[in-house]
C-alpha cells in the first residue's frame, strides 16, 4: 500500500465523525429520492396497466335519458374508438350498523358479455347471471369497510322501492380506484359504495327500458379530446346532457394523478435540501482539512507527489464518503419505497400492486450524489 493510500485511511479515521455525518445526510437525501421515485414508478405502472387491460374510458358524459338509437351516432363522432352506454343511478342503503342511511351508485353491466369500456375485475365470488334477479357485485372498499362478502344481502331503495339485493361477488373497476362521494373531500367507504347490476334488471327498476343515462367513450390515437367533447355535448343536448368531461375531471383519476404529482414533488424538493446541506458540509470539512494539512501537502510534494496526485487523494476522500452515502441511500430508499408502495396499495384499489425498483432510479440517485460531491 502506497503512503498516500495509508494517509487516506488515516484521514478517514481522523474525521470519522464528520464523514459519517455527511454520509448520513447524503444517504437521507438519496433515500427520499429513491423511496418516492420507486413508489411513483410502481403506482404509475400499476395504474397504466390497469387502465389498459380493463379499457378505462377517456370521456365521460351523464344525461337525463336518451334512447339507445343515440349510441350509433355517438360512435360515429370523429376520433371515437369505442362507446359504452349504461344506466347509472344513486341508491339509498339501509345498513344495520349505521345510524343513518348510507348511499351508493349502482352501474349497469351488459346482460351478456363484458362492457366495452371500464371492465370489471372479479376478486371473489362469481359474476352476475342474467336470469337471476336481485344480484349485485360490490366494490371491494365498501365490502371490506362493512364486512360484506359473497352470499350476504343488503337492503336498498331503488327508485322509491325497497329491495333486498344479494351480493354474489366482490369486484374492482378502473373507474373507481378510489371511491369518493360527489361533494366529499375524502373517501368514506362505510357510507358510500359502488355496485353493479345487470342492465335488464336496472332498466326495470328505474323505468329505463330502451334508454340510458350515462355514456363513456374511448378515443383513437391522436384524437382531439376537446373537439370530441364539444361534439358529444351537442349530440346529448336534447337529451338532458350534463356536460361531458375527459379523464382530467374524473374524480378517481384526478385523485390518484394528484397523489402521483405529490410523490414527484417529494422526490425532488426534500432530496435537494438534504444534498445541498451535504455539499455545504463537504465544502467546510474539506477546506478545514486542507488548512490543517498544509505541511503534509508540502511534505508529499517534497517526496515527489504531483499536484494531480495530491488532488486525486482528496477527491478519493470525498468519493469514499459519497459512496457510503449512496449505499445508505440505496438501502433505506428500497425499504422506504417498499413500505410506501404497500401503504398506497391498501388505499388505492388495483388488481395487483408490486414494488418495482427500476435500476435507472438507483443510478440517478448515485449520479445526483456525485454531482453533490463535485459541488462541495
Amino acid at each position: 500500500m502506497r503512503a498516500i493510500h495509508r494517509k487516506l485511511l488515516r484521514d478517514l479515521l481522523h474525521m470519522k465523525g464528520q464523514s459519517i455525518a455527511i454520509a448520513a445526510v447524503i444517504g437521507c437525501g438519496i433515500a427520499v429520492f429513491i423511496g418516492a421515485q420507486t413508489t411513483l414508478w410502481s403506482l404509475k405502472s400499476a395504474r397504466d396497466a390497469y387502465y389498459d387491460r380493463y379499457r378505462f374510458a377517456s370521456v365521460f358524459a351523464s344525461l337525463k335519458r336518451a334512447p339507445v338509437s343515440v349510441i350509433p351516432r355517438a360512435s360515429e363522432l370523429p376520433g371515437v374508438a369505442a362507446v359504452d352506454a349504461r344506466i347509472v343511478e344513486g341508491v339509498t342503503l339501509d345498513l344495520p350498523d349505521l345510524d343513518e342511511p348510507a348511499v351508493g351508485k349502482i352501474v349497469s353491466l351488459p346482460d351478456r358479455g363484458e362492457p366495452a369500456l371500464n371492465n370489471i375485475h372479479l376478486l371473489r365470488g362469481r359474476m352476475l347471471e342474467g336470469e337471476r334477479t336481485g344480484e349485485i357485485l360490490v366494490e371491494e372498499a365498501f365490502a371490506l369497510a362493512n364486512h360484506y362478502g359473497p352470499g350476504d344481502s343488503l337492503q336498498a331503495v331503488l327508485n322509491g322501492r325497497l329491495q333486498t339485493l344479494t351480493i354474489v361477488g366482490i369486484a374492482l373497476s378502473p373507474e373507481y380506484i378510489t371511491t369518493i362521494q360527489p361533494g366529499s373531500l375524502f373517501p368514506d367507504d362505510r357510507r358510500f359504495g359502488i355496485f353493479w347490476m345487470r342492465k335488464r334488471q336496472l332498466e326495470a327498476a328505474f323505468d329505463m327500458e330502451g334508454a340510458f343515462n350515462d355514456l363513456t367513450l374511448s378515443l383513437m390515437p391522436g384524437a382531439n379530446e376537446e373537439e370530441v367533447i364539444r361534439r358529444l355535448d351537442l349530440l346529448l343536448e336534447d337529451y338532458g346532457g350534463l356536460g361531458a368531461n375527459g379523464r382530467d375531471h374524473h374524480l378517481s383519476h384526478r385523485f390518484i394523478s394528484d397523489e402521483l404529482q405529490q410523490l414527484k414533488t417529494m422526490s425532488l424538493i426534500p432530496p435537494s435540501i438534504f444534498l445541498s446541506v451535504a455539499a455545504f458540509l463537504l465544502n467546510v470539512a474539506l477546506r478545514r482539512l486542507l488548512t490543517l494539512q498544509r505541511e503534509q501537502i508540502a511534505a508529499l510534494k517534497a517526496f515527489g507527489y504531483s499536484n494531480r496526485q495530491i488532488g486525486r487523494h482528496y477527491l478519493e476522500l470525498v468519493g469514499v464518503i459519497i459512496v457510503v452515502g449512496i449505499l445508505i441511500g440505496w438501502g433505506l430508499g428500497t425499504v422506504m419505497g417498499r413500505s410506501m408502495t404497500g401503504m398506497y396499495a391498501g388505499f388505492y384499489r388495483f388488481p395487483s400492486t408490486t414494488f418495482q425498483p427500476d435500476y435507472r432510479i438507483y443510478l440517478g440517485g448515485a449520479l445526483i450524489s456525485l454531482v453533490t460531491g463535485l459541488a462541495g
